[in-house]
């Protein structure tokens, strides 16, 4: 049993950097009254057996992890003795992801965060009902400011969480900071549609430190720009599930896009999959490589386990889990707009 030196999460805290999660809707959770502390563990413990993805490649001996935990489950005197173990427990799992949250601290993440719906196990989790999959809100990252480095811009918006604004030589540019504010895709749109009838003849996306959201948000800003089926989601449970972009594509015009090592989850898997469609040039510094599907599960007891239960990659190609984006121009972050709009200057006279 191998414990990740350095990754032990607090439940309690819900990261930036978490990727989309795949949800659904199913149902509420109900209080168990007298449910054994046996069966809890073993259904927390058989939901990361069985759905988590490619549990050999965290290197944590899941099994050796229940013979050590499970007597220290059962020699619980209370809830939260029984919390604190399953806490634990699924730290070892290291992924900065997957975590047990006891109910005291899924009422403080609902009240934040809005009610989040997810899979309602009814006995020990070695057997779950079929899934359908839908999308909601894996982070919650506001960023709001206008950032373009230092270049004057006419003709300012913002819409929702995106700013945008047209530079001096005619390049728009567009600020999308994270992929779970209501209407980011939208304002995308509008953006775009502002910055065209204000004469921009090029585009940049600037994406540098988006720590992800919806995968539906992701899929819908990218029908901003192209078609077709663009991703899959990649579990060890079932068949890979295939994504497209959402919507009719706005522009046709030359397009940037900013990445650095902020760059996680949907945010990752939108810039990656422009660069492989041939739609966008890349700019900046190598993505976090960090597109684990997560998946909560709610457990009779009123609590929660989120577990990492598969990877988005690109539709015919590998996933972006542990490697992330790598841009077609590196620069530094503070650099990478000076890069594309120079790039886009010079491609325009060619």
């Amino acid at each position: 049993m191998r414990r990740p030196e350095g990754r032990v999460r607090r439940a309690a805290s819900v990261r930036a950097a978490l990727v989309f999660l795949l949800l659904a809707v199913v149902g509420g959770t109900a209080m168990a009254q007298g449910q054994g502390f046996a069966e809890r563990f073993d259904t927390a413990w058989n939901l990361v057996a069985t759905r988590y993805w490619h549990i050999e490649r965290t290197g944590v001996d899941w099994q050796a992890v229940r013979d050590a935990y499970r007597p220290r489950a059962l020699a619980a005197t209370d809830d939260a003795g029984l919390y604190e173990v399953l806490e634990e427990m699924y730290s070892l799992l290291g992924d900065d992801h997957s975590v047990f949250v006891p109910p005291a601290k899924v009422a403080k993440v609902r009240a934040e965060y809005g009610d989040l719906p997810c899979i309602m196990v009814l006995g020990s989790g070695a057997t779950l009902p079929a899934l359908n999959q839908a999308l909601a809100a894996g982070s919650w990252n506001r960023l709001l400011r206008l950032q373009a480095d230092g270049y004057a811009l006419s003709g300012e918006g913002h819409v929702a969480n995106v700013s945008y604004g047209l530079t001096d030589g005619g390049v728009g540019y567009v600020r999308l900071p994270d992929l779970a504010s209501d209407g980011a895709a939208e304002a995308v749109r509008v953006a775009v549609t502002d910055l065209e009838e204000a004469g921009a003849w090029s585009l940049v996306l600037d994406l540098r430190g988006n720590p992800g959201g919806r995968l539906v948000t992701m899929m819908q800003v990218a029908g901003v720009f192209t078609r077709g089926f663009l991703w899959r989601a990649i579990t060890s449970w079932t068949l890979p599930m295939p994504y497209p972009a959402i919507g009719l594509a706005q522009t046709d015009l030359p397009l940037a896009v900013l990445i650095d090592g902020g760059v996680n989850s949907a945010a990752e898997g939108l810039a990656g999959a422009l660069q492989l469609r041939g739609r966008a040039t890349v700019f900046g510094e190598q993505s976090a490589g960090n597109v684990e599907a997560l998946l909560p599960f709610c457990l009779r007891d009123g609590s929660q386990a989120w577990i990492a239960t598969g990877v988005l990659a690109p539709i015919g190609g590998p996933t972006w889990e542990g490697r992330g984006v790598v841009p077609d121009v590196e620069s530094s972050s503070a650099t990478a707009l000076d890069a594309a709009i120079a790039y886009l200057i010079d491609q325009r006279e060619e």
